[in-house]
């Protein structure tokens, strides 16, 4: 274990001087907001974790099945990969989110609530106590020793509870593995999978940015390709309609607000001149009112609209750096990078996943061209498969292959 008094340091202060090395400014700031809110609404994370050990234990003791998969609550969003976790193991979910334990009411899969331990290791970090970390490290213990998992997924292991469960893990013997879950520059150090055993990235591009920063050794990262399934598109009415794909940018760099607000709004004049209908689809960690009262002229997708369905009704995708913007361009959308931001991300015409321009005069240009056509196939070029694969069949049984490589290397 960590000595007691370096606690703070692991769990907190250096994962907050990588993304200040990184130019990430307000990181730490959009950290502290989020401890604090999670303290503030403690009262009712506690009800939500006794009903939910409650139907733990009524589960467990009727099903005698061991919970061997722990797994994170955002990984929700892959439902290739829980489905096909369900079918070869017992998975039990774990996390702050309320949603996934309302879900498993229905469903096979449980979920176990973690709300305690991180009242604790928040409060411990917020009042510099380092009683209450080493605290909330040892009831994580009894906690992994009473489940006994032979591994955790995360989703990432760069915040204080993911830093956490991984130090436990650690202490026990239990494998970690960490699905990459974002797209990661080689312009920028690689903060995430610093600490977990194994790393599944989207393609041979990612894997090798591992090896090269020595992060991992080559038997530690694993290539699953895309964890979301992806289709191709069946022909459809060009309608020329244009969507923004939305970052959190302003959460961890600042002036960029105001440099976005005038970005869109210069687009959307630029796309209603060229006659396409523009919509702008929010990120779940952008502020939605604060864009709606500084953008009234702007519309916005429905709040709540998955994006499997945006992407099916609409035509043309275009972003700064976004895993949504790639995701369009793997389900054969005609997709479009625009860096208008100076923060350091790679150029994804130059890695073969769509076209990318840097000034609105060569956007404009494009955007004139595609206004002359009834269908956009032929500036559709499929993304370079060394980037990002498309799993076969399937995400979900390439995801349960490269677990079970995994774990008959241990046991």
């Amino acid at each position: 274990m960590i000595p007691k008094k370096d606690l703070r340091w692991y769990l907190y202060e250096e994962p907050v001087e990588i993304f200040i090395e990184m130019g990430v400014a307000n990181y730490e700031k959009d950290l502290l907001n989020n401890l604090n809110n999670f303290l503030s609404n403690y009262p009712i994370f506690s009800v939500v974790g006794i009903v939910s050990k409650i139907c733990y234990g009524v589960s467990n003791f009727y099903n005698k099945d061991n919970n061997d998969i722990l797994v994170h609550d955002l990984l929700n969003k892959y439902p290739s990969i829980i489905n096909h976790l369900e079918l070869s193991y017992n998975p039990l979910f774990f996390g702050i989110n309320i949603k996934p334990f309302t879900g498993s009411l229905t469903r096979k899969i449980n979920y176990y609530s973690l709300y305690s331990i991180y009242k604790d290791l928040y409060k411990g970090i917020l009042d510099y106590n380092d009683d209450l970390l080493e605290k909330s490290f040892k009831n994580l213990m009894d906690v992994f020793g009473k489940i006994n998992p032979k591994v955790i997924i995360l989703s990432h292991d760069h915040t204080p509870e993911t830093r956490l469960m991984v130090l436990v893990a650690r202490e026990l013997g239990i494998t970690t593995v960490e699905i990459q879950h974002g797209i990661y520059s080689r312009k920028e150090k690689i903060f995430a999978g610093q600490y977990v055993d194994y790393v599944f990235v989207w393609g041979e591009y990612f894997k090798n940015l591992y090896l090269k920063s020595n992060v991992k050794h080559n038997q530690e990262v694993k290539i699953l390709g895309y964890p979301i399934s992806t289709q191709v598109q069946k022909p459809f009415q060009y309608n020329k309609r244009v969507v923004y794909l939305g970052q959190p940018l302003e959460l961890y760099y600042e002036n960029i607000f105001n440099l976005k607000k005038d970005f869109l709004q210069k687009l959307n004049s630029l796309c209603r001149d060229l006659g396409f209908k523009f919509s702008y689809r929010s990120h779940q960690g952008e502020n939605l009112n604060l864009l709606k009262t500084n953008l009234p002229e702007i519309e916005f997708c429905p709040k709540g609209e998955k994006l499997e369905t945006t992407l099916k009704n609409n035509d043309i995708f275009i972003s700064f750096s976004s895993t949504a913007l790639t995701e369009a361009a793997l389900n054969s959308k005609l997709s479009i990078q625009f860096k208008n931001f100076n923060i350091p991300v790679d150029d994804f015409e130059k890695l073969g996943i769509c076209r990318s321009f840097t000034t609105l005069t060569e956007l404009k240009e494009f955007l004139k061209e595609l206004k002359s056509l009834n269908d956009l196939e032929r500036f559709y070029s499929p993304v370079n498969p060394k980037y990002i694969e498309i799993p076969s069949p399937n995400p979900g049984e390439k995801f349960v292959s490269l677990l079970k490589e995994v774990l008959d290397s241990k046991y």
